[in-house]
């Protein structure tokens, strides 16, 4: 049961994209089989187009090239838009299964002459491009990514609307309360005489299934996922910058596997992080200077996260010289005005504003027996309840080397087992971390670190690659799993 469980959570994208494909051909021909046949025998909808002929010189035919132009100009943005490309893809296999099964039944495209009405599905191509919001692709690039999330909204809507006059107009049998007068070219309301409708139950209950899941799955299918945010703490000098850089060299790293060009937005502070540590030789040190201290830096960055429901992550963190994190707790539970220092406050406004809290855990205090000073750890959780929590081993290279000795194994190689060690050994051997676990409802410790080796003076340096290339360990993972 638990290897299943774990496929399903190593796998959830592609489980979900298998639900949505089944989903979509199991739930559109039957549907839009009801949908046609409610065409067939529709005695309002019908009659509000054909009206348009006489009214304004529209066509039935006219205005069903017109109406399929928007809707496959709205279709084209989700191919275009990175994030919802893969629903495109899906809906336009749902949409020619749809196109089928009213075609069987001699509706829609068998009474279309696309070349007689170029100019109409032209407009509606292009009425659909601007609705949806495609005057973006006009514009130049910037740092902000790509969506067309009106493209979404409105397709949706518009499936809606299909579907609820559909089922109306299939079960209820409406008074002829318009007449459209070809002859003449004339519209007409008929006198009052019998106004009722009559109801009719025939397969009521298998439509209302059908298109209950086939909308429920569609909102799902174009919602764009939410932002999450990410927001690191730890003591001083307990690796929260390098932890940052990790990550965000293992974002920029996983991005450009997949092609994916989408703007990560670092900030500054982190950049100049990023230069210090990676732009060096390969005999280099850490070169990483320290922060003044009554400076504040901001490390933070933005990016897509999974490749068939991309969502964003922000994750970011404060970097300073002094000790707040102690006074942390006092001042989640004060107003902004209560806090005398700015950077305690800004502190306080992130904690509050995060979807989850990074926690850091320092493995060279523990190697050397040292506090992890986590005592503050446990107000902070108390304050912030509702807060999803992680935790995070930072600087596992010494244990990382115990483990291969201990083992055998190559903890690259043999990651899992690496991090049930690191578990095991921090549970076992330290009754702080082991509370602080139980304390977040038995969250597992994900470690992280760079990979070292010591120098002349018996210093741990990280090692580099001939480019000058730092070389970390854990941070793909962490993204697999926050993701």
């Amino acid at each position: 049961m638990m290897a299943v469980s774990n496929i399903l959570k190593d796998h959830n994208e592609k489980v979900r994209l298998l639900a949505y494909l089944v989903v979509m051909f199991v739930v559109a021909r039957p549907l839009f089989t009801t949908l046609g046949q409610a065409w067939q025998r529709a005695e309002i909808a019908d009659q509000l187009i054909l009206m348009l002929d006489p009214l304004i010189g529209v066509s039935l035919e006219q205005f069903s090239a017109f109406g399929f132009g928007i809707y496959l100009g709205l279709l084209v943005l989700l191919l275009i838009d990175p994030k919802k490309r893969i629903q495109g893809l899906l809906l336009s296999f749902g949409t020619i299964i749809a196109l089928l099964a009213l075609s069987s039944l001699g509706l829609f495209l068998p009474n279309i002459d696309f070349a007689q009405n170029i100019l109409f599905l032209v407009g509606g191509i292009f009425l659909g491009g601007i609705v949806g919001g495609g005057r973006d692709l006009l514009e130049l690039q910037t740092a902000e990514a790509l969506e067309f999330r009106r493209a979404a909204t409105v397709l949706f809507w518009v499936l809606f609307l299909i579907v609820i006059v559909g089922l109306v107009e299939f079960h209820v049998t409406f008074p002829e309360l318009i007449n459209v007068d070809f002859a003449n070219d004339a519209v007409t309301f008929p006198e009052r005489g019998d106004t009722s409708a009559s109801f009719q139950p025939e397969g009521l209950a298998g439509n209302i299934v059908f298109s209950s899941v086939f909308l429920i799955t569609l909102r799902k299918f174009f919602k764009y996922e939410s932002s999450e945010n990410f927001f690191v703490l730890g003591p001083v000098a307990s690796g929260k910058s390098l932890f940052l850089v990790g990550v965000y060299l293992a974002a920029l790293d996983e991005l450009a596997d997949r092609g994916d060009d989408t703007p990560m937005t670092p900030s500054s502070d982190l950049m100049e992080l990023v230069n210090e540590l990676d732009a060096s030789t390969e005999s280099a040190g850490w070169e990483v200077t320290s922060t003044d201290p009554d400076d504040v830096k901001s490390l933070e960055f933005t990016f897509v996260q999974g490749r068939m429901f991309p969502r964003n992550i922000e994750i970011g963190s404060l970097d300073y010289a002094g000790e707040y994190l102690n006074e942390l707790p006092e001042a989640l539970i004060s107003s902004a005005s209560d806090i005398d220092s700015s950077i305690l406050r800004q502190l306080s406004t992130r904690v509050k504003k995060a979807d989850t809290i990074v926690l850091i855990l320092d493995m060279e205090r523990y190697k050397r027996n040292d506090s992890l000073e986590t005592e503050s750890y446990f107000e902070i959780l108390d304050e912030a309840d509702s807060t999803e929590v992680l935790l995070i081993a930072t600087k596992c290279d010494i244990i990382a080397e115990e483990f291969e000795n201990e083992t055998g194994l190559d903890p690259v190689t043999y990651y899992d087992d690496f991090k049930e060690y690191v578990n095991d050994s921090l549970v076992r051997e330290d009754q702080t971390i082991k509370s602080l676990v139980q304390n977040t409802a038995g969250s597992e410790v994900h470690p992280v670190y760079y990979q070292t080796t010591e120098d002349e003076d018996g210093e741990r340096v990280p090692m580099r690659d001939v480019n000058g290339n730092v070389q970390t360990m854990g941070f793909k993972r962490l993204l697999e799993k926050i993701g």
